[in-house]
């Protein structure tokens, strides 16, 4: 009898964590998204092109010596991560039962989440906040949509989300790890359903950050300075680029 309370013991705990799992799978955003096919177009030339532009410097990182890790956002509760830790493993066994492969990457609820960037022997060397979900329609960004890239919405709207942040560790800048977030926030967005990607480039009037998103993508976009917070350019100029559904084969994001 004691091997069979025993055995019933850890049924019961495998069971009522099976049912934890299944409860919490809406932890995370669970499908792709694409964006919509008259944006595609314009994402590929204005995006893509740019990137490959970074891309020739021998002495830079690729994607395969970086180990990226996507995380919830800094202010997620303990409670919230271990749920979201067990959800990302339940999701992982049910991949290998059903014999499917692993998404390329789900983001966690909660609106926002943090690129990490490991290098073997380094440690975490960047981190990247950003929004993980489609903002309600604006008529400004869907003008300058119109503006900066040439598109005709004829009274539709465009879905965009933001980068909040971008560190890099001082002794590991000008290696390319913030080419390489570019691309990896740009694809989670396009899948989220977002066209756009936007953010605020705080370089204290030197010009020098401003020009670096240009080269990637970006565009000034002076009529966002208000909605995002920047009036006059108080903390920086703001600044938009096309989202894209393309990334390197070598790129693997841990989740």
């Amino acid at each position: 009898f004691p091997l069979i309370q025993s055995i019933m013991k850890v049924f019961a705990v495998l069971l009522l964590t099976l049912i934890c799992f299944i409860y919490h799978l809406d932890a995370f955003i669970p499908k792709q998204q694409h964006s919509s096919s008259f944006l595609q177009a314009r994402k590929n030339h204005h995006y893509n092109s740019a990137l490959s532009a970074g891309n020739h410097n021998h002495d830079r990182l690729s994607h395969e010596k970086v180990i990226w890790k996507l995380r919830p956002a800094e202010t997620t509760g303990l409670v919230k991560r271990v749920t979201l830790r067990l959800t990302a493993n339940a999701i992982r066994l049910d991949c290998f039962l059903k014999k499917q492969d692993l998404p390329f990457v789900l983001c966690p609820r909660g609106g926002q989440a943090v690129l990490e960037a490991y290098l073997e022997g380094e440690g975490k060397v960047a981190r990247f906040g950003f929004s993980t979900i489609r903002g309600p329609p604006a008529p400004l960004i869907d003008e300058t949509a119109e503006d900066l890239f040439g598109i005709k919405l004829e009274g539709r709207s465009v879905g965009s989300a933001a980068i909040i942040y971008m560190f890099v560790e001082p002794s590991q800048r000008k290696l390319g790890l913030g080419e390489m977030a570019l691309e990896i926030i740009s694809y989670i967005h396009a899948t989220q359903g977002c066209d756009f990607t936007l953010l605020v480039a705080d370089d204290d009037g030197s010009g020098k950050l401003v020009s670096w998103y240009e080269k990637y993508g970006f565009k000034k976009a002076p009529k966002l300075q208000n909605l995002l917070g920047s009036p006059n350019g108080d903390y920086g100029v703001t600044m938009m680029a096309a989202s894209q559904q393309k990334i390197p084969q070598n790129c693997k994001v841990k989740w």
